[in-house]
């Protein structure tokens, strides 16, 4: 009797997670469960990156290792001792004793002699015979974790208590905001590398019948025996020239005591309007900000920011500067900066400032307030189109588009009367996304009337949106995806990914931080693309950065779809899969097969585990924290999977503290043809 040959079939991973649809209907390569594996830009899916604590110092990330050898053996020598190079001079820390003839150190300084006696404590310990060079990548993975828990246990969390309010960058420094320790006020905090250092606030001091010269940042203006020295100038109306320049000076603390109303003395034609107040910012708000330059000259750039329970406020990450709008309950919940104004949101009301000038608020000189007639939920600048650009608004259930480019021409129009968007939800990404009560949706440039179109694009997740509340949400631009946060802990992972016919799709993934991010923020901090968030614990955490969640096991796992191999009716014995992936480190995997749809009667196959090793690495002691590894790009994994069924689901689970991120890009599957399924 002849046997029926073998048949291959080739796929590549790609869709995202669909929840929703028929098994039967779904394309091979798309997922029907998953957590912590995302879809790549480019192709497969990508285990999540892991995140890490940041305050500024060295990242853990980054910590390098050195596996040193002895000539002999080492003696008298344990981890947290510091060897030190009796010639070189060079020191390290010693992470682990391998075995008797090598230890694994990090945190050098200087380069090891080889032939050099080592000590610790000024005792010899053995002498250094170079570098080992039995590593593979499995070591390379153990070692580099052992290295990034060393410099992660120095890196401590933003003083204060509660959750972070906000995280902020400007010109590469990271400004965190928590309440203080009694939470009566809330505090700012940038990043050093000694860790985190408190940002002090000034005081503001009313003036008014400003004339003459504008007094200089660093001036001091003087009023009998009390002096102070000026950090800023903020003129909220009337001019120095026609001497009707009022407004404040955010001074230092004076010295002489309090100011009393009355002209100045020295430093300033003005009136002083009475006693100076320090600036406090009240506890609980939840910070919105936006990094903007409204002068026009390099290194002009601000943050400004709204937190719902204080005034808005502009920082230069030493002056803090609170903003007067007029308004009888001025504590503004969303800001952005568009057409050179900064405008915030007031429960129903939208308001701007002046042109070029976010200190001026008053509708003389072009400041406006718009009435959106119901509560803001998010502010998004959309990119340019017919009209040069847009301002988009969202509530939670209504959406408006502001046209124009001042006060003068204004054109505030009604887009959608049963879509908007969750507070916190709102990104763009070439276009703008958001989360809203039917589900993920993207804002889009369209040639029908109105510019913009939005379309509904999560149904195939349906169930998995259904009673969230967003957090938060955060944009990779490297990576090309943006991830919302929910209370729950729980997230999504949304990424574009092109489609045959030449456009794009939103692949959906879920994902598990294992901690409720509150605040996130996205920048270019020298030249890198950098995602940062916090939590309730009040860290800041780097994400996509590092081998772990900051030192604890990252799981993941991926169920792919039944794939019938195009005849669903037909019963085949699946003889094997090949797995291939593009691996960043050496990795382990487990795969386990699943037949028919998971009747219990056919049962599942073995557990089968893949080592996917990085191959061994050498180092050069000219070059050190350099590895070079004889790893191919892509790794082709050949399990075998045998068993009996119409259709093939593979599991696929990663869990390691130590790995970094792998793509799982495409399976080819071996099988044989049977008898239809009776």
């Amino acid at each position: 009797m002849k046997m029926p040959s073998l048949k291959t079939q080739y796929f590549p991973l790609s869709g995202g997670l669909d929840a929703e649809s028929a098994q039967l209907t779904l394309r091979p390569g798309m997922v029907t469960g998953a957590i912590n594996y995302e879809s790549s830009a480019l192709e497969g899916y990508e285990r999540i990156g892991g995140y890490e604590r940041f305050d500024g110092r060295a990242r853990p990330g980054d910590a390098a290792y050195q596996c040193l050898r002895a000539a002999t053996a080492f003696t008298g020598v344990a981890a947290g001792q510091t060897v030190v190079g009796a010639t070189s001079g060079a020191t390290a820390v010693v992470l682990l004793l391998r075995h008797a003839a090598q230890i694994v150190v990090t945190q050098r300084t200087g380069v090891f002699a080889v032939g050099e006696v080592l000590t610790v404590a000024g005792s010899p310990v053995g002498r250094f015979d170079g570098d080992a060079s039995d590593i593979d990548g499995f070591d390379d993975n153990a070692f580099a974790a052992l290295a990034a828990e060393h410099y992660r246990t120095a890196i401590g969390a933003v003083p204060g208590s509660g959750p972070l309010r906000g995280v902020a960058v400007l010109n590469g420094t990271v400004y965190a905001w928590r309440d203080n320790l009694a939470a009566t006020a809330c505090s700012i905090y940038k990043s050093s590398a000694t860790g985190w250092a408190p940002v002090l606030h000034y005081h503001e001091l009313a003036f008014s019948s400003g004339s003459g010269t504008e007094p200089a940042v660093g001036a001091n203006v003087t009023k009998g025996a009390v002096s102070a020295i000026v950090k800023r100038v903020v003129v909220e109306s009337g001019t120095w020239a026609a001497g009707t320049a009022k407004g404040r000076f955010i001074v230092t603390a004076p010295s002489g005591g309090p100011f009393t109303a009355g002209a100045f003395t020295a430093g300033v034609t003005a009136l002083a309007g009475g006693a100076e107040v320090a600036i406090t910012q009240l506890p609980g708000g939840r910070l919105d900000t936006v990094v903007y330059n409204f002068n026009g000259r390099a290194g002009q750039q601000r943050i400004y920011g709204a937190d719902g329970v204080n005034r808005g406020f502009e920082f230069d990450g030493e002056v803090l500067v609170p903003l007067a709008t007029g308004m009888a309950v001025d504590k503004p919940v969303h800001c952005v900066a568009h057409k050179n104004h900064l405008f915030f949101s007031f429960e129903g009301s939208l308001q701007h400032s002046a042109v070029g000038d976010p200190y001026r608020w008053s509708a003389v000189v072009g400041a406006a307030e718009i009435a959106a007639g119901d509560v803001v939920t998010g502010l998004q600048v959309l990119p340019s189109d017919a009209e040069g650009g847009a301002l988009m608004v969202f509530a939670a259930g209504r959406t408006w588009v502001l046209y124009g480019s001042s006060s003068a021409d204004w054109r505030f129009v009604n887009f959608a009367d049963d879509v908007g968007a969750q507070r916190g939800s709102v990104q763009s990404l070439g276009r703008v996304l958001v989360l809203d009560t039917l589900g993920v949706a993207v804002v889009s440039a369209t040639q029908a009337f109105g510019n913009f179109e939005r379309l509904p694009l999560s149904a195939r997740i349906q169930r998995l949106l259904k009673a969230r509340q967003v957090t938060a949400s955060v944009v990779n631009r490297a990576d090309k995806r943006m991830r919302l946060f929910f209370a729950g802990g729980e997230g999504l992972s949304v990424t574009p990914i092109p489609t045959a016919d030449g456009g794009s799709a939103l692949a959906f993934m879920p994902i598990d931080y294992g901690r409720t991010v509150r605040c996130t923020c996205d920048a270019v901090v020298g030249g890198e693309h950098r995602n940062f968030f916090g939590s309730d614990d009040g860290f800041v955490y780097e994400a996509d950065r590092g081998r772990s969640f900051d030192g604890a096991e990252i799981v993941a796992y991926l169920k792919l779809a039944f794939n019938h191999t195009k005849s669903p009716m037909e019963k085949k014995r699946f003889r094997r899969v090949d797995l291939e992936s593009k691996n960043r480190s050496a990795c382990r995997l487990l795969v386990q097969g699943e037949y028919s749809l998971g009747r219990p009667e056919v049962g599942l196959t073995d557990v089968v585990g893949v080592l996917q090793n990085a191959g061994g690495a050498y180092y050069s002691v000219s070059n050190y924290g350099q590895s070079y590894y004889s790893v191919p790009a892509n790794a082709l994994s050949k399990v075998r999977l045998d068993g009996v069924g119409t259709d093939l689901s593979l599991n696929i689970v990663s869990s390691a503290r130590d790995e970094l991120p792998h793509t799982l890009q495409s399976v080819s599957v071996v099988y044989t043809p049977r008898r239809l399924d009776r």
